[in-house]
């Protein structure tokens, strides 16, 4: 280490031409520090040193092995297990129902046929997805029956024709909609085949039910349903 050295700053009156003042020291004289290896009292530390086998020697020598660890050949991450079949087209023309502001789920909505009333619903194929023997067609239906519990399921039916031909007349495979009063969470897909799809496709429902004129059933949404044959 270099010794310190600092040089004071002067103050220099110019006042009287061609005659310098006397020089007067703003600051005292600095002392230079002593260097540590000339202080009497300076005791030099050395580096410890551990013997092999202590935990001191053991930590340090682990210390930089800690950090990389490299994989054993034997245990290997295992490889990905995948497939990639060809993809099938599916295309599906979607009706969202909302008659009456309640029972529907999420939409909150639904429409709904009492004991006695028909309904009607059409679906309109845009002419680039029609291309008659490509792709067979389905109708998706999903309906739930009324909350009224003391009314037996038995009594509730539907007569459902799509193009004019009937595809279902009898009892329906629903349930009573719960919880009652709110949106119903035990909706289920009625699915029927369409054997005479058209650009325009019509769908008419009626309430064949053996009920009160105040009992109903219930459809939350309908769907067209392409599927590659």
């Amino acid at each position: 280490m270099l010794p310190y050295y600092s040089c004071p700053f002067v103050s220099q009156n110019t006042g009287s031409f061609n005659q310098p003042s006397t020089y007067s020291p703003y600051m005292p004289t600095v002392v230079n520090p002593i260097a540590p290896y000339q202080n009497p009292n300076y005791t030099p530390q050395t580096m410890p040193l551990y013997n092999e086998g202590s935990p001191m020697f053991e930590e340090l020598e682990n210390e930089g092995t800690n950090e990389i660890n490299f994989p054993n050949s034997q245990e290997r991450q295992p490889n990905p297990v995948l497939s990639d079949p060809p993809a099938q087209t599916n295309i599906t023309l979607f009706k969202e129902l909302t008659g009456y502001p309640n029972y529907g789920n999420p939409s909150g909505n639904a429409d709904i046929l009492y004991t006695g009333n028909r309904g009607t619903w059409n679906f309109s194929v845009p002419p680039f997805l029609f291309v008659p023997g490509n792709l067979r067609a389905q109708l998706i239906i999903r309906a739930v029956l009324d909350d009224h519990q003391n009314v037996p399921v038995n009594n509730y039916s539907a007569r459902i024709t799509i193009n004019g031909t009937i595809v279902h007349t009898g009892r329906l495979q629903l349930e009573h909609g719960r919880p009652a009063g709110q949106r119903f969470d035990n909706w289920r897909n009625l699915t029927f085949n369409i054997s005479n799809l058209r650009r325009n496709n019509r769908v008419v429902i009626e309430n064949t039910s053996n009920a009160g004129p105040n009992d109903w059933i219930a459809f939350d949404w309908m769907e067209l349903r392409f599927v590659q044959r």
